[in-house]
């Protein structure tokens, strides 16, 4: 597979293929993920440890899938140096570690998403699609801002201040809230905020949603963001 990738880097970069990185030990599961994320369209490649994933950064993947258990470390070491040297690659982290404190660390050092294993491998491949969907849809145009609160978010830089001082979101986060800005004084359902900003309506494994409304009540006044039990969330300005 990496001689094919190699010999066939011009064609496909021509061809606009996104190229996927692979970080996962256990061989059945690298190769079938690059097996099958070939067929369905992309330009995959796998590596095997924590050193070789660092080196195939060089390769510039669109997208990173990590797992967090590698001989040689801790997957999200990778995930912290591509955040670390400013890149905004958007990363997926595949793990055996399911409980709620992992699934937080993941989200807070900069995960897009966190899929526990086992998994359905349809199902990663939708949420491979809805990140990057999120990453091609491209930026809110300069100027906007949106205030709610002590707070503002400015769409153009894609930056929620308070005062004169900045307060850094992961990309995910940034588009939750400002749906939330967006859509203040009503209960929005889960569904429809995977579907409006992860960008399909079905995770049948995991509360994303809920992991990633942890972190962000984190950053901003928990009061803002209220639950609303048996639904979803209800944001107050």
């Amino acid at each position: 597979m990496d001689a094919l990738f190699v010999a066939t880097a011009a064609r496909t970069d021509r061809a606009g293929m996104k190229r996927i990185l692979i970080v996962e030990d256990e061989a059945p599961i690298r190769e079938g993920l690059v097996d099958r994320l070939a067929r369905e369209g992309f330009r995959p490649t796998g590596a095997g440890t924590l050193a070789e994933g660092l080196e195939r950064l060089e390769v510039h993947p669109d997208l990173i899938v990590l797992d967090r258990r590698l001989p040689d470390g801790e997957g999200l070491d990778l995930l912290r140096a591509v955040r670390e040297r400013g890149l905004r690659t958007p990363v997926i982290v595949l793990s055996a570690r399911s409980q709620p404190d992992d699934r937080v660390e993941g989200l807070e050092d900069g995960a897009d998403d966190y899929v526990t294993k086992p998994f359905d491998l349809r199902e990663l491949v939708a949420r491979i699609r809805a990140v990057l969907g999120r990453v091609d849809a491209g930026e809110a145009p300069e100027g906007n801002t949106l205030a709610f609160g002590k707070y503002s978010l400015d769409l153009g830089a894609r930056v929620l201040r308070q005062g004169r001082r900045g307060i850094d979101l992961r990309k995910t986060e940034f588009d939750l809230l400002l749906y939330f800005a967006r859509n203040a004084g009503r209960a929005i359902a889960r569904n429809e905020l995977l579907d409006r900003v992860w960008g399909y309506d079905r995770y049948p494994t995991t509360r994303t949603v809920d992991y990633h409304v942890l972190a962000l009540r984190k950053k901003v006044d928990p009061r803002h963001i209220v639950t609303v039990h048996g639904v979803g969330y209800r944001f107050e300005t």
